[in-house]
């Protein structure tokens, strides 16, 4: 058990590097192989993900405004991510099991489905403040 975790580990932990080296290396704007937003290209509409390549880009170059201009809300949530998989990795090796106890709550679930819906409309309203949420182009 132990030892497929390990190879589980080794196996996400270098595809995250894979891409953060590529990330850090190419910014995804100017290379064809990153994955446009199929969303965007049907509606014209930016998605909640919609600059997040870009902002993962600008975080690795240290750029930490321009990767809030890009997608804001994926700034805010790389911590809670982070942590989320921190706690996975160290409950694969300890005998006791850390919870994640505001995952599984229900207004913390709710919380984030109203908080992306909102962020995904407000980023489509044409005016100002609400265009600065905008990934730009």
């Amino acid at each position: 058990m132990i030892k497929s975790n390990r190879i589980k580990i080794l196996f996400i932990s270098t595809a995250v590097l894979i891409l953060l080296l590529l990330y850090f290396f190419v910014f995804p704007v100017y290379a064809k192989y990153f994955p446009k937003c199929i969303f965007h290209s049907l509606t014209g509409l930016y998605c909640p993900g919609c600059g997040s390549q870009r902002a993962i880009a600008s975080l690795l170059h240290g750029k930490i405004i321009k990767a809030f201009h890009f997608n804001i809300l994926l700034v805010i949530s790389l911590p809670f991510i982070i942590y989320a998989a921190t706690i996975s990795v160290i409950n694969m090796f300890s005998e006791s099991k850390k919870r994640l106890l505001f995952f599984y709550s229900p207004i913390f679930s709710k919380t984030v489905v109203v908080i992306v819906l909102l962020f995904w409309i407000t980023r489509n309203i044409p005016f100002y403040p609400f265009n600065l949420l905008s990934p730009g182009e």
